[in-house]
């Protein structure tokens, strides 16, 4: 389980590298911001919101992956473009990391794209995403603007099982190549709590195994916990932390390259399980030959003096 057979592709996704062999390099964690009813967003069709706390979160977001090297995206969620350019003008000038665009429609997603290629920040996009049903003008667009990575989503509406999610794969991996896109972030579509998210869980190995060639695996564990009412119900916040954190850090013992966790707020705990977690899989690698991909640059050298 701790080394694939197929070759393990290392993208860059906005600017940070994402995949490879288990132990390689460390778990790439999304955060999403100004997502609808964010406490920090004051007018989300016009784009206002606390400059002062966003910031504050984002700064540290930063802290957290240099005390650990694991490296991060910001999801940003906008409703219209005014807002997008509000929110993504400001994050490019408190951050280096890659800003993904999580439009409401096509049409916005299409129109944030065009505004920030303009900006001049195409390196450091992630489309969220491209999926079965997607038409050729978007893809085009993503072309046109030069946007490099993507995610690509395996959703299946017909068939939610590990078998139904790689029978749409291979036609939307053909998109991505049609869009242009180098960076495939492959996501295994992980639907709301219930006993589907077995299949999202055990669809990250499989697809590793069979597509690692062709883009770093992952998926979105958000709204996992988002619908995990029994927790919320039965137990203190404390412990709804601890499953939260629970249910990221087990993500990279079955290869997950990237995991979109949710609410920047979870950075908190989510960044030092996953390090302790990338930890545990290096030093369990270094035994068949793995290293890092970049010296220096895995949590073990942050966690182990």
């Amino acid at each position: 389980m701790f080394r694939f057979e197929k070759e393990q592709k290392i993208i860059n996704a906005g600017g940070i590298k994402v995949g490879g062999q288990p132990g390689e390099l460390p778990t790439a964690l999304t955060a999403t911001i100004f997502y609808i009813g964010h406490k920090i967003v004051q007018d989300k069709k016009q784009g206002i919101f606390d400059k002062a706390k966003a910031e504050a979160l984002i700064n540290r977001m930063d802290e957290l992956s240099d005390m650990t090297t694991n490296p991060f995206i910001l999801d940003v969620v906008g409703t219209s473009v005014e807002s997008f350019q509000k929110y993504i003008d400001f994050i490019a000038k408190v951050t280096e990391a890659p800003i993904q665009i999580d439009a409401i429609s096509p049409r916005l997603r299409m129109e944030t794209i065009k505004w920030a290629a303009e900006a001049g920040l195409s390196e450091r996009l992630v489309n969220n995403s491209i999926y079965k049903g997607v038409k050729d003008t978007e893809l085009q667009n993503l072309k046109d603007c030069g946007v490099k990575a993507s995610i690509i989503l395996c959703d299946n509406p017909q068939d939610d099982s590990v078998d139904g999610k790689l029978g749409v794969l291979p036609g939307i991996l053909e998109m991505a190549d049609q869009a242009g896109i180098e960076g495939a972030l492959i996501d295994t579509a992980m639907p709301s709590w219930g006993i589907g998210v077995g299949a999202g869980l055990r669809s990250i190995y499989v697809i590793k195994e069979m597509y690692g060639d062709k883009g770093a695996v992952g998926t979105g564990i958000g709204n996992v916990s988002d619908t995990l009412g029994w927790v919320k119900g039965n137990f203190s916040k404390e412990v709804k932390k601890a499953t939260d954190a629970a249910q990221n850090a087990i993500l990279p013992m079955i290869g997950c390259d990237w995991i979109m966790f949710g609410p920047i707020e979870f950075a908190e705990f989510v960044f030092p399980a996953v390090a302790v977690v990338d930890t545990y899989i290096l030093t369990a690698t270094a035994e068949l030959g793995t290293r890092p991909a970049v010296e220096g640059m895995h949590p073990l050298f942050k966690l182990v003096g």
